[in-house]
């Protein structure tokens, strides 16, 4: 399916920088993210979401643009090449499906509230890998209150999911404000994404 930049542009404005009348539809993933509070020189507190590990990606409300600079992306060093690059490490990473996410979630260790689930969606250049995707540019488009419960089994959205409450009614509202989307339950997560974009693996 094509997206019609005149009706979506204002919502993935790259669709009106393309050479191209019309976009690819995006498509959607879940990811974990870290929260974080980081404070300025003025000593005011700003509230982020960010990835893991070493070299480390904070996420922006809206278009989020992807570039590498050898190791992974990253957003101040000069890029190499256009991203993501086979045989490459780069883009902005998502998984497939729950089943991913509830396993990765196994692996977080205490502080479990200090991590969000997030409905993302990937546009541009994509690389679709077994377990999810990365992108060439990403935006976060719905947040969860909750965090799938661990399993060693996989489920999609076509499964009853269940989750537990990781964020109270005010982070929430803060997350919601930042990034300019909805907080839902886990079990709304799905419906919110499909705003959207209409790719979920393991749906018909």
């Amino acid at each position: 399916m094509n997206l019609d930049p005149a009706v979506w542009g204002t919502v993935f404005p790259e669709l009106l920088d393309s050479p191209v009348p019309t976009g690819t539809r995006p498509i959607l993933g879940f990811r974990v993210n870290r929260i974080q509070i980081v404070q300025d020189e003025h000593h005011s507190s700003h509230l982020f979401l960010r990835g893991f590990g070493p070299r480390t990606y904070f996420w922006e409300p809206g278009k989020n643009v992807a570039t590498c600079s050898g190791h992974t992306f990253a957003a101040s060093d000069a890029p190499i090449h256009r991203v993501p690059a086979p045989g490459c490490r780069c883009g902005l990473y998502a998984c497939h499906d729950l089943g991913e996410v509830a396993r990765g979630v196994r692996t977080l260790r205490a502080g479990i509230d200090r991590f969000v689930l997030t409905g993302v969606a990937g546009t541009g250049i994509v690389r679709i890998h077994e377990r999810g995707w990365r992108a060439q540019f990403a935006r976060i488009v719905a947040i969860s209150s909750e965090l799938p419960e661990p399993s060693n089994g996989l489920f999609t959205f076509r499964a009853k999911v269940s989750g537990h409450k990781v964020i109270g009614r005010h982070l929430a509202q803060a997350l919601a404000e930042k990034y300019q989307v909805r907080v839902v339950p886990l079990t709304r997560l799905a419906e919110v994404m499909r705003a959207a974009g209409d790719f979920l693996e393991g749906q018909a």
